[in-house]
């Protein structure tokens, strides 16, 4: 899945997504649920601060 279509799914723009994967945003809850949802995991999964734990 490209960045453009998780951003459309989830109602935000590509940057938004970008900037979530770099760490240089905390999306809310509800943005981190959706894109958990969109993903097929969950929001522990994809946004763990413990770089020890298992993804």
């Amino acid at each position: 899945m490209t960045q453009a279509e998780l951003a459309d799914l989830v109602s935000v723009s590509r940057q938004t997504i970008i900037a979530v994967e770099q760490g240089d945003y905390a999306p809310s809850v509800y943005l981190a649920l959706r894109i958990a949802r969109a993903l097929g995991g969950t929001v522990e999964e994809l946004f763990t601060n413990d770089p020890g734990e298992k993804r």
